[in-house]
């Protein structure tokens, strides 16, 4: 198990590369308490239950937003995987779609 420290101190590290960057279109908010970074209204990067640091797009993120966020983070060696898209609901909750997919059947 990654301990919080080290997810915190790389959530931050990427927090810092990224308020000089342009891949963050729409800024980039660093959610101290819930360690997540949030890209514009478009991006998740979370730590998942595996301690891998998850990236996330919304349903509707532009594939070139996606594709420069992408290569900064590539550039900048920072470890992640894909995870499942998302959209925010009525109440601004963060849905996965697979959870989406759940509720229609």
């Amino acid at each position: 198990m990654l301990p919080a420290e080290d997810k915190h101190r790389e959530l931050r590290r990427i927090y810092e590369l990224a308020r000089e960057s342009d891949a963050f279109e729409g800024g980039v908010t660093y959610q101290d308490d819930a360690e997540i970074l949030i890209v514009g209204d478009w991006a998740l990067l979370a730590y998942d239950e595996e301690d891998e640091l998850a990236l996330s797009f919304h349903l509707n993120a532009h594939p070139v937003e996606v594709a420069r966020l992408t290569r900064f983070l590539v550039e900048q060696d920072v470890g992640f995987v894909l995870y499942e898209a998302f959209v925010v609901n009525e109440r601004d909750e963060i849905v996965f779609e697979s959870d989406l997919e759940g509720r229609a059947g």
